[in-house]
């Protein structure tokens, strides 16, 4: 077994104050980025490329419903409940974890968590039903 030190808090990050100048310059970072890419094609096609990589990664609900060809209705009576419980559900952008895990159980599909810490590699978390 490999020992691991967990990162501390050296900076003081805690008690570090932001100025009101720091944050508009925080605030005004993303426009600065965007610019930024436009003056430099091969960084662009590479931030393209990452973005169209995770967009091909990830899905909402409803996304994920569909493509298990499944109406609202039919997933609501898998899930005991009524279509439009399902609807709510699918433009929800936080809910528990069980119900997220009834969810992907009812489309066919199993629920796995999966955490990246960046000086280590993937562990998946351990969800126990209740």
């Amino acid at each position: 077994m490999t020992t691991r030190t967990i990162p501390t808090d050296a900076a003081k990050a805690a008690d570090t104050t932001i100025t009101d100048e720091e944050w508009a310059d925080a605030a005004t970072a993303h426009e600065r980025f965007k610019a930024l890419l436009e003056t430099k094609p091969r960084a662009k096609a590479r931030h393209d490329a990452v973005l169209a990589e995770i967009g091909d990664r990830q899905a909402t609900l409803r996304r994920l419903r569909e493509a298990r060809a499944l109406t609202q209705s039919t997933l609501a009576e898998l899930l005991d409940m009524d279509q439009s419980e399902v609807s709510r559900l699918e433009r929800r952008s936080d809910m528990l974890l069980s119900t997220l895990k009834r969810f992907i159980a009812a489309t066919g599909g199993e629920m796995h968590i999966v955490v990246q810490y960046p000086d280590g590699g993937p562990v998946e978390l351990l969800v126990e039903d209740a």
